[in-house]
């Protein structure tokens, strides 16, 4: 594959090629990337704040949406298509691949309160599970004797690699309707139907949260399990359910760090949001602890170790009476493979389709695995 010319190539002098779908993947790049390097948006100038692409959408004047101000409607997906510009062609898989990476924006309200961040594979489906040897007892050494070792926390990778998994869907959506639709309407259709591949991920990330990524060791291992007898001495009269004051036991081991997120299906979410708490909420008043109310002296506790930002999330594969807590900054890493959005893409370009392919190829680290704690909230004597 011939490299990338990075330069300040003008938009109109670009050959637009099949091939570079090839070439972009190889250099684990979207096909946008690559067009970028090669026709570079200037800061001081951003061309009406146009990227690469959408100078190329310009330049064989394709309108991707409609502007009721001027009155200027949205090109039809024919315009892609056009006999007399043949290079308009190779544009419109990227287009496709641009409204699936929207639908999975739309999502990130989700998978960001899950993951740490999400990294770029380039160039395979298998990662490299990280290891990390890390107990308390290695990092609660706080004085190291003369001629003594410090504590060592042993950060590497695993030698197990774990496979990606793919994620897609076939969308019967033929060339003759693609030439007649307007893209407005394409792209609320793609939007729509990658909304579930998206779910689909967030549920496969909540799955690893609790059975690991794999990679045999424990960091990456199952979810730590507790029950509401450890965190509560009793339960109220006959419920055997979680009290408040257990639910702050539990968020409390967190500590140092804090639980960011609590995953339950809708039922257990409903309960432990509206669980009976006391007149005064400890955590309700510790909100207005900094200032304090003696002459201006802030009163602030530097350590506690319960959150008062804790987000839900609702999703059906957490099992009855359980709560999954995690500190997402410190819990889980998405990987997503580069450029795995679109399948035959050399089919989308000449036409020759009746059903379009897209998919995304992502898998789950785990990252430290006291970060991530579960708890049953059914007392045990309740359960026997």
């Amino acid at each position: 594959m011939e490299d990338i010319k990075v330069g300040n190539t003008n938009a109109n002098d670009i050959n637009l090629h099949q091939d570079m779908y090839a070439k972009a993947y190889d250099k684990g790049m979207s096909f946008s990337q690559y067009l970028e390097n090669i026709d570079p948006s200037d800061p001081k100038d951003a061309k009406n704040g146009l990227d690469a692409f959408e100078r190329q959408l310009m330049r064989f004047g394709i309108r991707t949406k409609n502007d009721p101000r001027t009155g200027m409607g949205a090109s039809t997906g024919d315009l892609f298509f056009q006999s007399n510009i043949p290079a308009s062609r190779i544009l419109f898989p990227e287009f496709l691949n641009r409204v699936a990476r929207v639908a999975v924006m739309s999502q990130d309200d989700i998978m960001s309160q899950l993951v740490a961040t999400t990294e770029t594979l380039q160039g395979s489906n298998l990662m490299r599970s990280i290891y990390i040897d890390d107990t308390q007892a290695q990092r609660t050494k706080s004085r190291v004797a003369e001629m003594g070792e410090f504590p060592v926390v042993k950060v590497t990778w695993s030698e197990k690699a774990t496979a990606l998994a793919k994620y897609g869907v076939r969308i019967q959506m033929s060339y003759e309707f693609v030439r007649r639709a307007s893209l407005p309407v394409i792209s609320i259709l793609l939007q729509r139907i990658m909304l579930q591949t998206r779910l689909d991920e967030v549920g496969e990330a909540v799955n690893a949260l609790h059975a690991g990524d794999g990679s045999g060791h424990a960091s990456g291992g199952t979810i730590s399990t507790s029950n509401l007898s450890t965190y509560q001495g009793g339960t109220p009269e006959g419920t055997g359910e979680m009290t408040y004051a257990g639910y702050l036991a539990w968020l409390a081991v967190f500590y140092p760090g804090k639980c960011t997120t609590i995953i339950s299906n809708a039922a257990d979410t409903v309960k432990y949001l509206t669980m009976p708490k006391p007149t005064v909420d400890p955590l309700f008043l510790y909100s207005f602890l900094n200032p304090g109310l003696l002459g201006g002296v802030p009163e602030r506790a530097v350590n506690w170790p319960i959150p008062t930002n804790i987000t839900p999330v609702i999703h059906a594969n957490v099992v009855a009476n359980t709560l999954v807590g995690i500190d997402k900054s410190a819990a889980m890493i998405a990987v997503r493979e580069a450029g795995a959005d679109l399948t035959e893409t050399d089919k989308i370009i000449n036409g020759q389709f009746n059903e379009i392919v897209m998919s995304n190829t992502v898998g789950f680290q785990m990252l430290f695995a006291s970060a991530r704690k579960e708890i049953i909230t059914v007392h045990d004597q309740a359960q026997a």
